[in-house]
């Protein structure tokens, strides 16, 4: 009757969780991730006798023979598609047909069973030691996932995982004992005979499931006999002071189990040679993609980069082209710098060969000026910084700095500006010429500087440089310096052949009256370099652009896979230190200063299970809590509530170790090397009024006692301990129980909380 009532309860009992913690929180119902799977099959092993072997063992032998064994059981369910769900102790459970669906999982566990069972009869009969494997299998259907908030460990479950684990209680030792509907899916591949379950376990015969024992295969029954003999005989003969009958039980194992070489786990966390092979792939790579720049000489490999349109050099995606606009440029004042210098060359050249008018030195003036000033506001931030000039530099001047490098906007007017003013400089005295045309073709050259332009050809190299002069601004886009030496060279051509042909005219009539030697007139040949240079300037900077682009590319691309890496990383040591303990989680991370397996010896720690009796009758399979997993989701939420107390700063010496089903498993004690402080950790950590006031106490932290702090632990400890019953028990050992006492208090009263919340009556 109590039953049924626990049932109908468990139908409506999470939707009134769901109202109650509705009108509290929206977002208080933690997220289940669990699935249900459908045809699979579960094997539960046992290494029987076992345990009084592993109390024979010091901590590393133990775990190393564990991880021995374990491993060789691993191999042997990834060789059979099994998935290993978890290891409690000395059993260990696996399931066929997750997280894929297959056909053949029934046979697929009863293989990993008999290759288990000839695993361990090899140690036995290679060490002597009575040890044997006890294998139950079931097949059914399971909810698989994780619950709760810390240490999440896959699991599965449902009554046929129960009936499961009881197949493996109820079998027999060296046999695979499984359940009719296991039998059914083998398809007559195994020979068995009946397996007489209900007489060995109470919950196969309350279920009255007919079960079966799996005939061994002949053929590997007398397999590892060879083995074992060698084995003996090597292990006399490599130590003759400790002959094979007087060695004890567990160093005949644990010697025999290291010639299987298991793996160490996250061993390749700290693998030199793959630390290397790592290098030597990214230096591959870096070698491959300096060969595809636009310098090398395969010029098809300019456009390779799928992410640049290949004709304007732009970003495929916007918001790359958006990012790559916005970019600063710091190296703004040096193109000025080589700007105002081409001038300079430009002013000299016309002052020694042109028109020396004042047209020409008050243009000059003014580009002078104004190329100064620029550039004195491009480097008033650097002269800042490295306080050449103080802080006695307008506050204006400086943010017209940052206003240069930062805003491209800016950075584009006044490079048109400069180039504009270059442009135009160079045929600034094309007017004062004397345009003249009476002379005589018997007139020779005169002195260069004067108004006659007697030659006028270095006009052209004006232009030349004036045009090289927009090349220097190099993260100015190229379309945009196209087009003003695009416009720059069509107004020189007018120049040219329109405004000052004559001027050229006389020039050539002059210097060629005797022998005409030149194929082109001056204003073609000027024309024609202009174009070539044009074309020539533009060429570069489309490698300039392309070159920056692809740096560009390359840099965003690398900070977008640094910070995968990275975050990968955290994800990573997040879900580990999720997995295992800090501190064991610290030990496989830091590289090059452990190696081999963790084990830790502790003199005094204290271990806690809480369980839930009633939760096996509350859970219940039906369509209304859907196959039961409205009974994981009030477990879930449970555990959830019991993680969140862990959280707390006087429970961080608490440590859970696992869930077993509705079985919470903690340990308080686990770091080492903090016996001295716990106690006082404990102390500063917890809120407790009540022993604070204690008098001896209170004045020792308040500094008005002559006694050590370290005594004030025990006295505050001593004290809780007699508050708590605790009496009798050594006072540097009272404060791992006190903690787990005062947890254990806590999960009750959260227990209480969720019982309140569903109308349930669970205990702990």
């Amino acid at each position: 009757m109590k039953n049924e009532k626990l049932r109908n309860l468990s139908r409506n009992s999470l939707s009134r969780l769901r109202k109650s913690k509705t009108t509290i929180s929206t977002t208080r119902f933690h997220e289940l991730h669990v699935k249900r799977h459908e045809f699979v099959s579960i094997l539960f092993s046992d290494i029987v006798n076992f345990t009084p072997l592993a109390s024979e063992c010091t901590a590393p032998q133990l775990v190393k023979m564990l991880n021995e064994l374990f491993g060789r059981f691993d191999k042997l369910a990834q060789e059979n598609d099994c998935l290993r769900i978890k290891i409690l102790g000395d059993c260990y459970y696996c399931v066929s047909g997750l997280p894929v669906s297959r056909p053949n999982h029934a046979i697929n566990c009863v293989k990993m069973g008999l290759k288990m069972i000839d695993a361990v009869r090899e140690v036995r009969e290679a060490t002597r030691v009575n040890v044997d494997m006890r294998i139950g299998i079931h097949t059914g259907n399971v909810l698989c996932g994780v619950l709760g908030l810390r240490k999440w460990q896959y699991d599965v479950w449902s009554d046929d995982v129960t009936l499961a684990n009881h197949m493996e209680q109820g079998g027999l030792p060296g046999r695979v004992h499984v359940s009719k509907e296991t039998l059914l899916h083998l398809n007559d591949e195994f020979n068995h005979e009946p397996g007489n379950g209900s007489l060995r376990d109470g919950y196969i015969s309350e279920k009255k499931v007919e079960t079966f024992l799996i005939l061994p295969l002949k053929q590997t029954v007398h397999k590892t006999n060879s083995g074992s003999n060698r084995f003996l005989g090597e292990l006399l003969t490599a130590d003759h002071s400790l002959p094979e009958i007087n060695m004890r039980a567990s160093l005949r194992m644990s010697k025999f189990l290291d010639t299987w070489g298991a793996d160490t786990p996250f061993a390749n966390l700290k693998d030199k040679s793959m630390a290397k092979n790592i290098g030597e792939t990214s230096l591959a790579m870096m070698e491959s993609n300096l060969q595809s720049l636009p310098c090398s000489n395969d010029t098809r490999k300019w456009f390779k980069p799928e992410d640049i349109n290949k004709v304007l050099l732009t970003f495929k995606d916007t918001q790359m082209e958006k990012d790559y606009s916005k970019q600063p440029d710091s190296t703004f004042k040096y193109s000025i710098a080589c700007s105002g210098m081409i001038f300079i060359c430009i002013g000299i050249v016309q002052v020694i060969m042109l028109p020396r008018s004042s047209t020409l030195f008050i243009a000059f003036g003014i580009g002078v000026t104004l190329f100064l000033f620029l550039l004195f506001v491009c480097i008033i931030d650097y002269l800042v910084n490295h306080k050449v000039m103080g802080k006695k530099v307008p506050s204006v001047v400086v943010r017209l700095t940052s206003i240069l490098t930062y805003n491209t906007w800016c950075r584009i007017i006044l490079s048109v500006i400069t180039m504009a003013t270059v442009l135009t400089t160079a045929v600034i005295t094309v007017g004062d010429c004397n345009k003249n045309m009476n002379q005589t073709l018997n007139q020779t050259l005169g002195e260069p500087g004067t108004k006659d332009c007697f030659y006028a050809s270095y006009y052209v190299v004006c232009c030349l440089m004036a045009m090289s002069s927009c090349t220097v601004f190099l993260q100015i886009n190229f379309h945009a310096k196209f087009l003003v030496m695009v416009m720059a060279v069509l107004a020189y051509n007018v120049i040219l052949h329109l405004v000052a042909n004559d001027i050229f005219d006389r020039m050539d009539a002059i210097t060629h009256h005797e022998a005409r030697t030149e194929i082109f007139e001056t204003r073609i040949k000027g024309s024609i370099y202009l174009a070539v240079h044009l074309i020539t300037l533009h060429i570069l900077d489309r490698q300039i652009e392309h070159t920056s682009r692809l740096d560009f590319l390359w840099k965003t691309k690398f900070k977008v896979e640094h910070e995968e890496v990275e975050t990968m990383g955290s994800l990573t040591k997040v879900l580990l230190e999720n997995i295992l303990p800090a501190h064991v989680a610290a030990h496989f991370l830091q590289s090059g200063q452990h190696e081999g397996l963790y084990h830790e010896s502790y003199d005094s720690i204290s271990v806690m299970f809480a369980s839930i009796p009633n939760f096996k009758e509350f859970y219940d399979q039906n369509v209304f809590n859907k196959q039961g997993l409205e009974c994981l989701r009030l477990l879930n939420e449970i555990i959830a509530d019991f993680d969140v107390l862990l959280s707390k700063p006087k429970f961080s010496n608490v440590e859970k170790i696992k869930t077993i089903g509705s079985t919470y498993m903690a340990a308080a004690g686990l770091q080492p090397g903090t016996k001295d402080m716990c106690t006082c950790c404990y102390i500063h950590n917890h809120n407790d009024n009540e022993s604070m006031s204690h008098p001896i106490v209170s004045r020792t932290y308040s500094g008005q006692s002559n006694v050590s702090k370290l005594s004030a632990c025990d006295l505050h400890v001593q004290f809780l301990a007699e508050r708590r019953g605790l009496q009798g028990i050594p006072v540097r050992n009272n404060y791992h129980i006190i903690i787990l006492v005062e947890f254990a208090l806590s999960m009750m009263n959260a227990l209480e909380g969720i019982n309140r919340d569903s109308f349930n009556t669970f205990q702990n």
